[in-house]
């Protein structure tokens, strides 16, 4: 592992890549706690915060065509618009939907991570610096 490409990435980039490993700790911590406590409630307040930032700042990164949006921020778009739903059924009482939602947009943010470790990619670069990415 190398931090170089990293620590090399615009700002932005950083910001959004410690914003997704933020979601990534919160999430696995909050589906860990027991539900309806107040530590599920705070971790999941920081999950559901992390997420929206990872989302919101997608936006300002076109790294695989340079000033276009790529396919990924379809995810983006998907997890600013089922995240709060999932909050809101939550609020509603709908407890079943509400895991489920939070559960598919962890699921996403799973899945972009695996996209960015392919080679090329920053990520890809700092976490497997031999093959540039996908070190499994």
């Amino acid at each position: 592992m190398s931090l170089g490409p990293l620590l090399a990435a615009p700002g932005l980039m950083q910001f959004h890549i410690a914003a997704a490993v933020l979601s990534l700790i919160s999430g696995v911590a909050v589906m860990a706690t027991p539900k309806g406590t107040s530590a599920h409630v705070g971790i999941g307040r920081i999950f559901a915060a992390a997420m929206l930032t990872t989302a919101f700042t997608s936006f300002g990164i076109t790294g695989i065509v340079p000033g276009h949006f790529s396919p990924i921020h379809i995810l983006s778009i998907v997890t600013l618009t089922t995240l709060p739903w999932a909050i809101y059924q939550r609020r509603l009482g709908n407890i079943r939907s509400h895991a489920i939602g939070m559960s598919l947009n962890f699921v996403g943010l799973i899945g972009a991570g695996f996209f960015a470790l392919a080679p090329g990619r920053i990520l890809g670069k700092a976490v497997a610096p031999i093959t540039g990415g996908w070190p499994f």
